[in-house]
């Protein structure tokens, strides 16, 4: 045929290589591309197509079928043979003149020879090569001729003759691997094809010129002339872009020539090993296969044989991304990447596909092993491409890695997996709500816990993902065994400047409870390195191709000031929670951090830091350093005196935080100094150390010089002495801008107690924390009657687990300040007789919204002339907001007493009140308001009957405001059950229901 197609030795033809059936049968059946013989209204672009692998109606199947009967198969057809003879002698004698060269002479003639190459062509598609390369060469005469006139008679047509016979002829003979036959008689077809297409009558029709020069690549291809192959199949396609640009031709003929010739140029350009001429041959010829039908004799298949080489890549999954670029197969909309190693060449090509793709939905990887066949550094860079691509693909739904479901372009925001319902005929009435988290974008994306159990892989792809695809302020990915073999891909990922327009650099980073030791940290340090040359080529690469793969939407940045827009980085850090860091670690990481001048932010605490690891700090004075946590790491006194030393370089320092450090009296100077001379330290919290009472008089001394400090912590110091108690006041009042002093834990006596009473009188502090101070009824009297009740600035208070009793609370309900906002109670040892002093306070408190209660044993009736009191009030003039009863023994009895309070509550704490479903059913079926943000019913024993009477009662309402939208109706934001013995499927069944009938009312389960 003329068109053979370039095909490694092993293979022939498409026409050559039909099976044909045993004797006396019909062939088998055939894949071929075909197409009605009334589309080619030519005869002449006919013939042509009749000696191509393109079958146009059924003539060259009827010839083959002919010349399989027994008359024929496996036989020399003598009788045909013998009248090409008497034709040829005919010839000999126009000649000579003894016959006449007239029109009919010169039908019979070109009739009788292209007759004879179709009986060849057929015994040639009957498996019969030998016998067809004995025909063509009986007929070779008939092509020929001595006499000028008759070879240039256009009607004689002996060029295209001669020319359709010599290629019949190589086809055979390459059938049989008589190549240098098949080159001779294509070299000559060729010679002739180009000479007659240059001449003024153009005898020879261009498709014949480009098919012959394709035949001859191919062959020259075989016995590997692959230069001389390459550059008549180049010539070849050339020709074949200039004659289809005009037309003429059924779109699948010119699409499967186009084919043709691209498979033969690549593979020629794969055997000189040219990769990248050969994937844009196999690029470009995979465009035309999408006009084809799905019989497209096999081309489309040999074609991603030779773009697999060309990539290096399997050829199966070469395969899969064509289905999944083009939407082919079953399920072209999905694509599975589990089963593929993610080498260079496949992770090069998911990018390709991603880039141009308009129909792939949803990507799966799911690895189970770490194998990895290349370096960290080339592995990272590549799936951060990859991921770049993922993100920007316009038509990509969903992203499934392991366990997770993302949509890749709200990363932040995972797609919870369907349940039981919602993939059964019952789905099909529901609309299900598939996301996990809100339609609001947080601040901070959280991913805790969420690639725990994860390989290395997934989780360097999704590390990449949640980098590349943040949109929010910071990423936690906390306690997540983020190790040496997965922190590159994060770091790296960190690094990368040009980012999608949508996107944001993250400046949050939290890597609380991983596996950060001194290796790993290290490495983590690199992220405030400059990238390298190598680097920014990889993201240029990046851009470009993302900007030539046209996605309008969601193209790179990829002018100059795409990198400024980047900057500045990671600016907060939290790697508290891994001790394996130590003093090396901790010294590599500040060594990093010490290059980025904007950072902010170092949280550590707990990295197993001691003393001598501290010295790293002074190197942070070339940062913005604004706020430093090293709590509960063992640095002492010694390493207390370095950190102060360190603060003290840093101008923009803020928040300083050394709780649970070890530290005694002996830093209690630095510490004084420390405050007495830093300009902007506002915050400093040295709970759970030991600075005792003398330590703490000597760092009161220091803070009451200090002009910006606005809140103290020192819990749990040791203090005790009048003195101390008496230094600390001395502070409160001298600090003008001190709005918080935490002290819990500190057991003072009832002397040191006035003395802060009479502090808070004079001073601007605004909240107090002095739980578990012991303080018993008489030390609160003292506390309130030395001025803390006279305070007009206080506004919180938390006295949890103080032994204060129902004699405390009067006192505190009587002197207690008018302005306080907030109150914590906490186990203070409250009873039921206290229900009188609960109604006085919230009497002479008018402005306070927040009431903590819990752990104090009310008993049912603790709370009734409270309730009472709030149901006199007009809805308006009441301000308690959030009410805490937890642990307050309460029962059904308790809880049924708030009804009437709970349509000006915004928040009612009820957890472990012994509250069954009869009296939540109670509560539900009351004709009263109930308007809560939050319902905290945890650890009781509310069952099925409840949760029925809950989703029922708020399904009503819901209906009446749909109905009546300016109607008053009740309604929860959220109600918490956790721990209330409720079956799984009872809750999965509830959120199902709620999310169609109520979809506002949020449940924890």
């Amino acid at each position: 045929p003329l068109a053979a197609g370039a095909s490694p030795s092993g293979y022939s033809c498409a026409s050559a290589s039909r099976p044909r059936g045993g004797r006396g049968r019909a062939p088998f059946p055939r894949v071929a591309m075909k197409i009605e013989r009334h589309l080619i209204e030519d005869p002449l672009i006919y013939e042509i197509l009749y000696f191509s692998p393109i079958e146009v109606g059924d003539e060259r199947f009827t010839n083959q079928l002919y010349f399989q009967t027994d008359m024929y198969n496996r036989t020399w057809p003598q009788m045909m043979v013998d009248k090409l003879t008497g034709q040829i002698e005919h010839l000999r004698h126009v000649e000579l003149g003894i016959a006449p060269f007239d029109a009919q002479f010169k039908r019979n003639h070109r009739a009788a020879v292209l007759f004879h190459c179709k009986m060849a062509l057929a015994y040639l598609d009957g498996r019969e090569a030998r016998i067809a390369m004995k025909l063509c060469k009986t007929a070779e005469p008939a092509t020929r001729s001595s006499e000028g006139r008759i070879l240039k008679d256009p009607a004689s047509d002996f060029d295209f003759l001669r020319v359709t016979l010599l290629s019949v002829l190589a086809c055979a003979a390459r059938r049989v691997k008589f190549y240098q036959l098949a080159v001779d008689s294509l070299s000559e077809a060729k010679d002739i094809a180009v000479r007659a297409s240059s001449e003024e009558d153009n005898s020879i029709h261009p498709l014949m010129v480009a098919l012959t020069m394709l035949n001859l690549s191919a062959v020259l291809g075989d016995i590997d002339h692959d230069e001389h192959a390459l550059r008549w199949g180049l010539e070849a396609l050339t020709h074949m872009y200039s004659l289809f640009s005009k037309g003429g031709l059924p779109e699948a003929v010119e699409k499967y020539f186009l084919v043709l010739a691209c498979h033969n140029a690549a593979l020629l350009n794969v055997k000189l090993t040219r990769w990248d001429a050969a994937v844009e041959l196999f690029n470009e010829g995979m465009e035309f296969t999408k006009s084809l039908s799905d019989v497209d004799d096999g081309l489309r298949k040999k074609l991603i044989n030779i773009g697999a080489q060309a990539k290096h890549v399997p050829e199966g999954f070469l395969e899969e991304a064509v289905n999944a670029l083009n939407g082919w197969g079953e399920d072209g909309g999905v694509w599975n990447l589990s089963f593929w190693d993610f080498t260079e060449g496949e992770i090069k090509e998911m990018i390709h596909v991603l880039r141009h793709t308009a129909t792939l939905r949803h990507i799966i990887i799911d690895h189970f092993d770490d194998d990895r066949r290349y370096s960290n550094a080339l592995e990272d860079t590549l799936l951060a491409q990859f991921i770049l691509a993922a993100v920007s693909c316009q038509s990509l739904q969903l992203l499934s890695v392991a366990s997770l479901d993302f949509d890749p372009r709200k990363v932040w925001r995972r797609i919870k997996k369907r349940s039981f319902l919602e993939t059964s005929w019952y789905a099909s009435a529901l609309n299900f709500s598939t996301i996990l988290e809100g339609a609001q974008k947080p601040e901070v994306a959280c991913y805790r816990q969420q690639l725990q159990n994860m390989n290395h892989f997934s989780k360097k792809v999704i590390l990449n993902l949640v980098i590349l695809g943040n949109e929010c302020d910071g990423v936690d990915i906390s306690d997540n065994q983020i190790d040496i073999n997965c922190i590159t891909a994060l770091v790296r990922a960190l690094r990368w400047k040009k980012r999608l327009k949508f996107t944001r650099q993250v400046s949050l980073l939290v890597l609380q409870s991983n596996d950060l030791n001194v290796e790993t940290t290290g490495e983590l340090a690199r992220c405030w390195d400059q990238p390298t040359p190598d680097e920014l080529l990889d993201e240029e690469w990046a851009s470009e191709s993302a900007d030539s793969a046209s996605n309008a939407e969601n193209t790179m940045m990829a002018d100059p000031t795409a990198v400024d827009k980047a900057d500045p980085g990671v600016v907060q850090l939290d790697v508290s929670h891994n001790e394996g860091m130590g003093d090396k670690g901790f010294e590599l990481l500040i060594t990093g951090i010490a290059k980025f001048k904007p950072f902010r932010v170092l949280l550590a605490h707990t990295i197993g830091l001691k003393a001598d690891g501290c010295h790293a700090l002074e190197r942070l004075s070339s940062t913005s350093l604004e706020r430093l946590d090293l709590a509960s790491n063992a640095i002492g006194s010694a390493g207390a005196e370095i950190v102060c030393a360190a603060a003290l370089k840093c101008p923009h320092l803020t928040t300083l935080w050394l709780n649970n450090c070890g530290i005694d009296a002996g830093a209690a100077d630095s510490l004084a100094s420390l405050l007495k001379k830093h300009r902007k330290l506002n915050s400093i919290s040295v709970n759970n150390n030991k600075l005792g009472s003398e330590g703490v008089i000597r760092f009161c001394m220091g803070a009451a010089h200090s002009e910006s400090l606005t809140s103290v912590g020192l819990a749990h110091n040791e203090i005790s002495s009048e003195a101390a108690c008496q230094a600390l006041g001395d502070m409160m009042k001298a600090c003008l801008k001190l709005t918080s002093v935490k002290l819990s834990g500190n057991h003072i006596t009832a002397a040191g107690a006035g003395h802060l009473g009479a502090a808070l009188e004079q001073s601007k502090v605004l909240t107090v924390y002095f739980e578990d101070m012991g303080f018993d009824a008489p030390m609160i009297d003292n506390l309130l009657d030395h001025g803390a009740g006279e305070s007009h600035q206080l506004q919180a208070m938390h006295l949890n687990k103080n032994p204060i009793g129902d004699r405390g609370l009067s006192a505190i309900a009587e002197f207690l300040s008018l302005g306080l906002r907030e109150l914590s109670l906490s186990g203070c040892a409250l009873s039921a007789l206290s229900q009188w002093h609960l109604w006085n306070l919230l009497s002479l408190s008018p402005h306070l919204a927040t009431l903590d209660l819990s752990y104090n044993k009310l008993g049912p009736t603790g709370c009734t002339d409270m309730v009472k009191f709030m149901n006199e009030t007009a809805k308006e003039n009441r301000s308690l907001q959030s009410l805490e009863l937890g642990g307050c023994s309460l029962g059904d009895e308790g809880f049924l007493s708030l009804v009437p309070v709970l349509g000006s509550l915004t928040y009612l704490g009820m957890r472990e009140n012994g509250i069954t479903c009869a009296g939540l059913e109670d509560v539900m079926n009351s004709n009263q308001m109930i308007q809560l943000r939050c319902l905290d019913l945890s650890k009781n024993s509310i069952g099925e009957q409840g949760v029925h009477a809950l989703t029922e009662r708020f399904q009503q309402e819901h209906k009446r405001s749909l109905w009546n939208p300016k109607q008053l109706t009740s309604s929860i934001d959220q109600v918490i059950l956790r721990d209330n013995n409720i079956a799984p499927g009872l809750a999965a069944s509830t959120e199902a229901f709620l999310n169609i009938h109520n979809p506002l009312l949020k449940v924890v389960w």
